[in-house]
């Protein structure tokens, strides 16, 4: 499976980039009401990789040197967000996040300018569910500036890469360190779903050299 030119690996690293918990999944150290939608309903809802493919969840669990409250804010407010989004080498100019259940947000991810010029790319969603310091559960996709879904086979991406990604955040205290699990819910077994491991890893990185300056 290639990618087709260098635009199409920087649109994949942008959906990849975040850290993730599918939303159905249920955290054995976070709180739910009950509410929270299924794998099945994940998989019924959103626009989700050809029928008959494999697919495998793809989970990290990261431990950061931090209070909670700090990873929870990095996560949440716009100005946190912007000093780590994106893989090794890009810069985020932009975030919007209207932090609500309901809420929308749209994060801008910009390549290196030595990267297809330093082009910017978006990623936006849609938040389903806060539980505070525990999990944060949304939808994510490839976007616009304005934040409208781009469908990813106009951006040259194979037919298996996902339309829309069905995911969560899972936050555990440990003692004075914060304990973060990120699953991405269905990857087709193959080169998308490496990248998209590579990428997040790179991500989380990032974010663990920021909250150690702090």
């Amino acid at each position: 499976m290639k990618i087709r030119n260098y635009t199409s690996l920087a649109a994949l690293i942008a959906i990849v980039a975040a850290t993730l918990v599918v939303s159905g999944y249920k955290p054995a150290n976070a709180e739910t009401d009950g509410n929270s939608m299924t794998a099945a309903d994940h998989s019924a809802s959103a626009d989700r990789v050809p029928a008959g493919l494999e697919t495998r969840d793809l989970v990290l669990t990261r431990v950061f040197d931090a209070p909670i409250d700090a990873v929870w804010k990095a996560w949440t407010d716009p100005q946190q967000v912007m000093r780590w989004w994106g893989p090794t080498g890009f810069t985020s100019p932009s975030c919007k996040i209207d932090f609500r259940v309901g809420g929308k947000f749209l994060f801008c991810m910009r390549a290196p300018k030595d990267f297809q010029g330093g082009q910017d790319f978006y990623t936006a969603g849609v938040y389903k569910k806060i539980v505070p310091l525990k999990l944060i559960e949304f939808t994510q996709a490839l976007a616009d500036k304005d934040g409208n879904r781009v469908d990813p086979a106009t951006m040259g991406m194979p037919p298996d890469f996902p339309r829309e990604i069905p995911s969560a955040l899972a936050f555990k205290r440990v003692g004075n360190k914060t304990e973060l699990t990120a699953i991405e819910y269905g990857w087709t077994v193959g080169q998308m779903r490496d990248m998209s491991e590579a990428g997040l890893s790179q991500c989380l990185d990032k974010l663990a050299a920021m909250l150690a300056k702090d």
